[in-house]
């Protein structure tokens, strides 16, 4: 009977990890880009749970010309980058603050951050209600 029970316990354990396999392969093979017009652009949904219960939805977007100004992959990186960093800003001050990626916002983005990446450098603006707030920077200023 014990045996039996050990084996009913590990196929479930393998199922179940099979499962969570299938969705971060589905999740690596999805495409995060799309190239239209001559334009990339990503977009992004995350979650934000502050300690007190309270949630923000923000929506990540980034634009960039799809030749001759960065490539593909430092455009995810770069993208990527600058949302993790923007993301722990706002909860940095919660330690109880969590963050889960969403397919798609519901309702309405209370943060809404663009990301445009250009041939003489970066502009990212974040708009949090009716305030807006730009920063540009030229690429040599980046790499400083």
């Amino acid at each position: 009977m014990k045996k039996q029970f050990a084996i009913l316990v590990l196929t479930t354990i393998l199922l179940t990890l099979n499962a969570k396999a299938q969705d971060y392969q589905a999740r690596l093979l999805k495409d995060m880009v799309k190239t239209t017009a001559g334009k990339m652009t990503v977009d992004d949904f995350t979650l934000i749970t502050l300690g007190n219960g309270n949630t923000l939805q923000i929506k990540s977007h980034g634009e960039a010309p799809a030749a001759g100004v960065i490539s593909r992959d430092n455009f995810v990186a770069l993208f990527s980058q600058l949302v993790a960093q923007n993301n722990d800003e706002m909860t940095k001050a919660d330690e109880g603050a969590t963050t889960k990626d969403l397919d798609e916002i519901i309702g309405n983005a209370d943060v809404i951050i663009n990301i445009f990446i250009a041939k003489s450098g970066i502009q990212m603006e974040v708009k949090h209600g009716e305030e807006v707030n730009r920063t540009t920077m030229k690429w040599e200023e980046l790499f400083k």
